[in-house]
């Protein structure tokens, strides 16, 4: 007899093939269709940063999201969409995408990148009321834009990920180191360190089937490398450490995510430089 899995961190609603090949089509089709111009999924993952989790074996998941700003210093609205396959219940690959709207070329502007993204979870401890996991993880930037103000770039990144998840109180460390090798414009961006930590909280804590809240407290702070030329000479005053706060939720139903968040500058050690908030609002489905 086949065992029953009693954890509840690993238990998911399920779909037959052909219902799940359905709505992924239908998740696809309807964003793309109606806005291209002739972009644990992270339901459970901080809102600004990158987390352990991966989905369960053979399971898919979709996000879409409205940010209205993408770039550090820029103030632009985009559109993001977010794909994530398990290849096993520990090893995940997942593809994202941003398309900024943009008047000066269609209302829906192109978009820019694609990120390309594998996952594996290489530690795992059930523990009473949680569970201890950590993965790590690869990144490709694939540019996509070829106009003159794109801002695509071309880059590799790695990553470790730990977080605790229990029934009140769940943490989250994640350290990246991403190379840029190339851009679109005449300057190449300097390589880039990144580093999250997030606190969430559930007020109130409810089973699988029944609505669930957690209320997420970050820290992202990026340290940034001098932008180079195509002659290889750095630029001065490029280089750049950056910290944001950032407050959000998680509002959760069976296999549906609601996520909104809010990012606010704290400190950055150019004066004088833009540096804007940012806010995020997203809706999630594993199949």
């Amino acid at each position: 007899m086949q065992k029953k899995d009693t954890n509840a961190f690993r238990r998911h609603g399920k779909f037959p093939l052909w219902n799940r090949c359905f709505l992924l089509l239908g998740f696809f089709m309807l964003p793309l269709g109606l806005f291209l111009p002739g972009n644990a999924l992270r339901a459970h993952e901080p809102i600004f940063g990158v987390g352990p989790r991966t989905i369960w074996q053979g399971g898919f998941g979709f996000e879409t999201g409205l940010e209205p700003e993408i770039f550090a210093t820029d103030k632009r609205w985009a559109l993001g969409y977010h794909t994530i396959y398990g290849i096993t219940e520990d090893w995940a690959v997942s593809l994202a995408g941003h398309q900024p709207l943009e008047a000066n070329r269609g209302f829906f502007g192109s978009f820019e990148n694609l990120l390309v993204q594998s996952k594996y979870r290489f530690f795992q401890n059930d523990v009473f009321g949680g569970v201890y996991h950590a993965a790590v993880f690869g990144q490709a930037d694939i540019p996509l834009a070829h106009h003159a103000d794109s801002h695509s770039t071309t880059g590799i990144a790695g990553g470790l990920s730990g977080a605790y998840e229990g029934r009140r109180w769940l943490a989250f460390g994640t350290g990246r180191y991403r190379l840029n090798t190339r851009t679109t414009g005449q300057e190449k961006p300097g390589n880039v360190f990144l580093y999250d930590l997030a606190l969430g909280f559930r007020p109130v804590m409810t089973g699988f089937y029944e609505p669930d809240v957690v209320l997420m407290a970050e820290l992202n702070g990026r340290v940034f490398g001098a932008t180079t030329t195509t002659d290889g000479t750095p630029v001065a005053n490029t280089g750049e450490q950056r910290l944001r706060a950032a407050f959000g939720a998680w509002v959760t139903y069976r296999n549906w995510a609601f996520r909104p968040g809010i990012q606010l500058p704290i400190t950055s050690s150019l004066s004088g430089k833009d540096f804007n908030s940012r806010w995020v609002v997203e809706i999630e489905i594993h199949i």
